[in-house]
């Protein structure tokens, strides 16, 4: 991404490890575990990051929310990153990086033996974990669009993503995504993330749109999660079949 190339993910919304890899098989860039609306637990996740391991592939979850806890938790579970739902301010989004972040650079609780430090054969993870950590916020009102400026100069948010449904919702037009409102909310924000120099992430309704999507400066793209995806597929197929 930092070289000006778009990434192209899936959400995972099943728990299943199965599905994570063969995702993972097809040459996606990253999997984005989704735990706002998703189904997995901790142990899922694990599961499912264990099985990309070996592929070209990140793993990435987003959390249900800005519980330091959980984000505790999952860090610990040895991700590569994770997305933050529903932020709408740069004190939200220092308080995430400071739940990422050990002492004195943040409050993360340290802990020996877990899954990310290599159940303790790493013990060189703490003092680079801060650096290779994936820190990215969803924003998804008009109030978040108003204050993308300071949300992105926040140290340690690498990319400000849309999170376009609920914007909709919020404007109170859900999922009226050619509405001109709607329409017209999402290009400011995403010309306030261009902007803010900060990496630019949303979701594409197809690969084409994603293809458009990059052109126009996006660097982290979800066109699709495993259930729509399989839905896709078999659709195809029985329309060719019947």
């Amino acid at each position: 991404m930092l070289a000006g190339k778009a990434c192209i993910g899936a959400w995972l919304l099943t728990t299943s490890a199965d599905v994570a890899e063969i995702l993972a098989f097809s040459g996606l860039d990253f999997v984005l575990i989704d735990h706002e609306h998703g189904q997995g637990d901790i142990g899922d996740a694990i599961a499912q990051l264990r099985a990309i391991k070996g592929h070209d592939c990140a793993g990435i979850v987003r959390v249900p929310s800005h519980d330091p806890i959980y984000i505790k938790r999952i860090l610990d579970a040895g991700v590569d990153g994770i997305l933050v739902p529903s932020v709408s301010s740069a004190a939200e989004a220092r308080q995430i990086v400071a739940a990422c972040r050990y002492p004195h650079d943040g409050f993360r609780g340290a802990f020996g033996g877990m899954r990310a430090m290599d159940y303790g054969f790493n013990p060189g993870y703490y003092a680079a974990a801060g650096e290779k950590l994936f820190i990215s916020v969803q924003v998804e009102s008009t109030a978040a669009i108003d204050r993308i400026d300071e949300i992105a100069a926040v140290d340690g948010i690498d990319l400000v993503f849309i999170g376009p449904r609920d914007l909709s919702a919020t404007l109170g037009k859900l999922n009226q995504f050619d509405d001109p409102v709607v329409k017209g909310e999402i290009d400011r924000a995403e010309k306030a993330i261009l902007k803010s120099g900060k990496l630019l992430g949303s979701t594409a309704v197809n690969g084409k749109v994603a293809k458009d999507m990059a052109a126009r400066g996006y660097r982290f793209i979800i066109p699709g999660s495993d259930v729509t995806l399989l839905g896709l597929g078999v659709r195809g197929v029985l329309a060719e079949a019947r």
